[in-house]
């Protein structure tokens, strides 16, 4: 309890204190070298310095305290047992002092300072003790390092060593995947014989370094020998000429090395031996051994000696002498008077063929089951190293004949094996491979013939039909009485009479009978069709008829006669088709006396050919009277034609044949213009009128009429405003050029469809010249135009007061925020409509032709539409064209 209260009375004191003098700084140690290396046997001093306010506990400690005292104190240090006369301490500063130190004493030191009223602190020295290097011995193992083997060098030192370091012949060794260092090791792996050299090892520690070295020696081989004959590199064979020298090396590179040579199993020490005065039975192999005893490897090499003779009196004999095809074997040997060599065969000058007939042996060439190709120059030539020898026989074998081959040539027939045209005139030759040279005999194919010619070729000119057959060619060998014979067949034709076959089809009541036909040719023409229900064949003429039945599976089929002559096959086809693309057209005609006359044609694609029925109005029409029907009943002519007689109708034609039928129909109508265009030329000079008719419309011809000054002077008085036909144009015609004018004057123009003497509406009427007026159905529009422009002005203003009262009103009453969607503004320009006073203007900006009240002069040759309008900017010029209807 009493201790509580005293620590309680410190920690208010301490209290008080910090808040009278301030806070305090705690103890700081400083170890101005925290590793200390240390020789044994000499003193080592653990050196720390320190910071504080007062004086501090100094404490040093291992695993327990080994000593401890107070800064400037007079008591002494506490030292721990086991250290008492082993450590030197001055009490006025914190570091410690052991003396004589081993390497036991290499530790880690803990030194901790503390001060009343202040933190404390702590640090960590560590202490090596090293025994100094007095001696290095550098070992080798194995003791006998061999090539491809390891080695290890161990570096063995008298005291501490921490580093050891490595060089070869003083050159630092690079450690890599074969160079290895471990501790005081040097590991070289696969040693190669370049490794060796003087290794130095130098082991250090802080205290001092010594360095020895070794010499490495690597033992290898033997390498594969070398063999040299006469000091030069030698192969696997030596060639010599009796009584020359030859002087044998072996050199192997190895470490240590042993040569031994060996020679019919007798052995000579030494890498040299000599051959003196050398002969034929010195020949053989010669070996070399070489023998390693560090490595216990043997390796060896031989060299093969050959001793010739130089050749003399070589000759070359043949069995049997003369040979023939079939016979079991030819042989060829050559013999010499001395000398010897290898014999190279060639046949014709070139390298005997890759055939296993031919075997070579030591002195001869044999050649089983000889035959015709074997024939030729055969050369032996006999070489050594020293001398070459040659020598040529000539073999010959008689063979054949073979099949004989019989060709044919002809001018007029490009390939007469085929077939030849009558009259033309063919060669033919025989050829069969004999030796010697064949005889050759022909038997003809005209049985009739009772010659059997004799010789190689055989012409036949002016060829007939009676000649064709089969040709025999006899080839006959006298020397060996062999016969051989071959046969050709000659066929001789003639082409067909046309070119290729005709086709055709004919109705046979409700059936469709087909024929196909070609005449003529040697051999007859070969005929079928293809497409109908079944496939027949016939000569030169075939008929297949086809049932009703069957008729609509063939409409737009495609039939085909195949036509088949050696010569010039062909075929021919034809198409059944049922009636289509059937559109009436009529043409119409006039007599000078005014009859008409129109013809009205049904015409359209049909195979058989269709036969027409026509009608008027529903009714069957025949040949009589006024109705004519064309022999093909395509045509339907109506004579003296009356537009005003009821001959104005509907016609219909039914196009129909044994594959069906179609219907079509045409309404004649009267004479008409369906549109029609006007073109000036600068000078006001032609006019090009250009007009259509509608298609059912009759017409026999055209009126161009026109008004205005004469086109030429005439007796004939008229007056300038009537109408006058100038130009008479047939049915065919859809244009006309009127000159020549005079500019200025007024004209008027038109075209009138006629039927006979009969006319029909005109067309529109175009005028060109100067303005006529104001016509009175001007007059009339203008005065409607001014009436209803007074209307439209007074509903203006009504609605204009209409809209200002409202507005006033609106004004009068309370005012109230408009939503935004529904604010409207509208804003407007009204504009008065332009009246145009121009009448038509012309298409791609032309000037304008029309009916209007203002006309322009017209531009070169522009066409006018007559529903433009005349823009109201332009000034119109004094001349104008208009267009009255």
């Amino acid at each position: 309890m009493a201790r509580n209260s005293c620590q309680f009375t410190c920690h208010v004191v301490v209290i008080l204190f910090l808040l009278v003098f301030g806070e305090v700084d705690g103890v700081t140690i400083t170890v101005p070298n925290p590793t200390v290396s240390a020789e044994a046997g000499t003193d080592a001093v653990l050196m720390v310095s320190f910071t504080s306010g007062t004086n501090p506990y100094v404490s040093w400690e291992l695993d327990l305290s080994i000593a401890s005292w107070t800064i400037n104190s007079d008591q002494p240090a506490d030292i721990a047992q086991a250290y008492k006369g082993r450590l030197t301490i001055n009490t006025k500063a914190p570091s410690l002092t052991l003396n004589k130190v081993t390497t036991a004493d290499a530790r880690d030191y803990k030194v901790t300072m503390r001060a009343t009223g202040e933190s404390s602190d702590e640090k960590f020295i560590k202490l090596n003790v090293y025994e100094r290097i007095t001696s290095v011995n550098v070992t080798v193992s194995p003791a006998d390092p061999v090539e491809g083997k390891d080695v290890t060098m161990t570096c063995q030192i008298t005291g501490t060593g921490t580093k050891y370091s490595w060089k070869v012949n003083e050159t630092p060794v690079i450690v890599d995947s074969r160079h290895v260092a471990s501790g005081n090791t040097l590991t070289i792996k696969s040693l190669v014989r370049t490794d060796k050299g003087q290794y130095s090892c130098t082991a250090e520690n802080p205290i001092n370094s010594l360095k020895n070295s070794v010499d490495l020696i690597v033992y290898y081989g033997p390498d594969d020998p070398v063999i040299k004959v006469d000091n030069a590199n030698a192969g696997t064979q030596h060639n010599a000429l009796v009584g020359s020298t030859v002087q044998l090396d072996c050199v192997s590179e190895s470490l240590p090395v042993s040569y031994n040579w060996k020679y019919n199993s007798v052995s000579t020490a030494g890498g040299s031996k000599t051959l003196s005065n050398i002969q034929r039975n010195q020949e053989g192999d010669y070996i070399c051994e070489v023998s390693n005893a560090k490595t216990t490897l043997t390796k060896s090499k031989t060299i093969t000696i050959k001793v010739y003779d130089m050749i003399q009196g070589l000759s070359v004999s043949t069995i049997p002498v003369n040979p023939k095809e079939g016979d079991a074997q030819v042989e060829i040997t050559y013999a010499t008077d001395k000398g010897s060599g290898t014999a190279m065969w060639l046949k014709d000058g070139t390298a005997l063929p890759n055939d296993p007939r031919y075997t070579v042996t030591a002195n001869s060439l044999k050649i089983n089951s000889p035959g015709r190709s074997d024939s030729g120059v055969y050369t032996c030539n006999l070489n050594n190293p020293f001398s070459t020898s040659t020598i040529q026989k000539t073999i010959s074998i008689f063979y054949g004949p073979e099949k004989p081959q019989i060709s044919a040539t002809s001018v007029e027939n490009p390939d007469p094996l085929k077939y030849v045209l009558v009259g033309t005139t063919v060669l033919l030759k025989c050829k069969a491979e004999c030796d010697p040279p064949a005889t050759y005999y022909w038997n003809v194919g005209n049985q009739d013939d009772p010659n059997v010619p004799e010789g190689a070729t055989l012409n036949l000119t002016n060829i007939q039909a009676n000649q064709a057959g089969s040709y025999t060619c006899i080839a006959v060998n006298d020397k060996i009485n062999k016969r051989v014979r071959n046969v050709v067949p000659l066929n001789v034709y003639q082409k067909p009479v046309s070119a290729g076959p005709t086709c055709s089809m004919t109705p046979v009541n409700s059936d469709l009978q087909f024929r196909c036909s070609w005449l003529g040719g040697i051999p007859k023409v070969s005929l079928k069709f293809l497409g109908l229900s079944e496939v027949k064949e016939a000569s030169e003429t075939l008929d297949q008829t086809e049932t009703a039945a069957k008729l609509p599976a063939l409409n737009g089929k495609a039939i085909t006669c195949v036509g088949t002559h050696p010569i010039a096959p062909n075929n021919c086809s034809i198409t059944p088709r049922s009636p289509e693309g059937i559109l009436p057209s009529h043409n119409a005609t006039a007599q000078p006396s005014g009859k008409v006359s129109v013809t009205i044609s049904c015409k359209g694609s049909s195979q058989p050919p269709a036969t027409v029925t026509w009608s008027k109005a529903g009714q069957l029409l025949t040949s009589g009277g006024i109705y004519t029907i064309s022999n093909d009943t395509t045509d339907l002519t109506i004579t003296g034609f009356n537009i005003s007689g009821g001959d104005l109708a509907t016609y219909t034609c039914v196009s129909t044949n044994l594959l069906g039928s179609q219907k079509s129909s045409i309404n004649l109508t009267g004479p008409a213009i369906s549109k029609s265009s006007i073109l000036v030329n600068p000078a006001h000079t032609v006019v090009t009128l250009t007009w259509e008719t509608p298609r059912d419309s009759v017409v026999t011809g055209f009126n161009v009429q026109m008004t205005g000054p004469a086109l030429q002077r005439s007796s004939i008085s008229r007056a300038a405003t009537d109408w006058s036909t100038i130009q008479t144009k047939g049915p065919e015609a859809r244009n006309t050029d009127i000159s020549p004018l005079q500019p200025g004057e007024i004209y008027q123009f038109r075209v009138k469809p006629m039927v006979g003497q009969n006319e029909g509406p005109p067309s529109e009427t175009y005028s060109l010249g100067q303005d006529p007026g104001l016509s009175a159905g001007a007059i009339a529009g203008i005065v409607i135009g001014s009436v209803f422009g007074f209307l439209l002005l007074l509903l203006l203003l009504i609605l204009l007061i209409l809209c200002c009262l409202r507005r006033k009103k609106q004004r009068k009453e309370p005012k109230y925020p408009v939503p935004k969607t529904k604010e409207r503004v509208a804003t407007g320009v009204s504009q008065p409509n332009i009246l145009l006073t121009g009448g038509v203007t012309a298409a791609r900006n032309g000037p304008s032709i029309g009916n209007g009240n203002r006309a322009y002069t017209p531009e070169p040759y522009t066409q006018y539409d007559k529903s433009s309008t005349l823009p109201s900017n332009v000034t119109p010029p004094a001349v104008r064209m208009a267009t009255t209807v």
